[in-house]
């Protein structure tokens, strides 16, 4: 389960994510933590992109599952909490809509899904490239509704929390020199010691396919 980010901050400010002392000897020494991937994703239905952008910037899906069931009320205090008090920035205006997609899913108690296996005449080799053309425009949109909020409309980390995040949200215009199998697998797997979330759970190989050929289009 991914941590909040704001737990985060605090460890961070107070010196216990970095593994330091109160006296604050050994600041040489820092300790990384790595944090597994989340193995539940939001359940489709009307508001569940809204679910993924704001909600997952600072907790797992599953920990919206967790929850006992609100009525619409309280999930709508939760929310204006999520965007007054920790900064989320979600617009009134979808502020709606996601209360609307939460309150439909108190009842529901998903399970993670096990990967699909493959044949043995399916899996890659290392001759083989598992990288399909993917299409750009498809990939923006994935972009605008997924990353933004960290890493802004031109990939340079200036979304709306990407520069406070520790360490900041990457500048995605400087991938030119890494493969497109190093950046599918960051998307993939996340970046641990980052607020890098994987994504495998959210978005199938071709949508990151299309993700990745968007991030090809970015310039610094």
């Amino acid at each position: 389960m991914r941590v909040c980010m704001v737990v985060v901050v605090l460890l961070w400010i107070s010196g216990l994510a970095w593994g330091l002392p109160a006296n604050g000897e050994n600041r040489g020494q820092v300790s990384i933590l790595k944090l597994p991937p989340d193995p539940i994703s939001f359940q489709p239905g009307s508001g569940s992109e809204l679910a993924s952008r704001y909600c997952l910037m600072c907790h797992s899906a599953e920990y919206v599952y967790m929850q006992p069931p609100h009525p619409r009320e309280d999930w709508m205090e939760i929310v204006n909490k999520m965007k007054t008090s920790f900064g989320c920035p979600i617009s009134n205006e979808d502020m709606a809509p996601l209360v609307d997609y939460l309150v439909t899913q108190n009842s529901l108690q998903p399970f993670p899904t096990a990967p699909p296996v493959q044949r043995d005449d399916q899996k890659d080799t290392p001759d083989q490239s598992s990288i399909q053309s993917g299409d750009s425009q498809k990939g923006k949109s994935l972009y605008e509704r997924h990353c933004v909020t960290c890493h802004g409309p031109g990939g340079k980390g200036d979304g709306p929390i990407g520069p406070v995040l520790v360490p900041p949200a990457a500048n995605l215009t400087l991938l030119g020199k890494q493969s497109d199998k190093t950046i599918l697998d960051t998307l993939r797997k996340g970046r641990p010691g980052t607020a890098m979330p994987a994504w495998e759970h959210d978005l199938n190989p071709q949508e990151l396919n299309h993700l990745l050929s968007f991030l090809r289009t970015l310039t610094p």
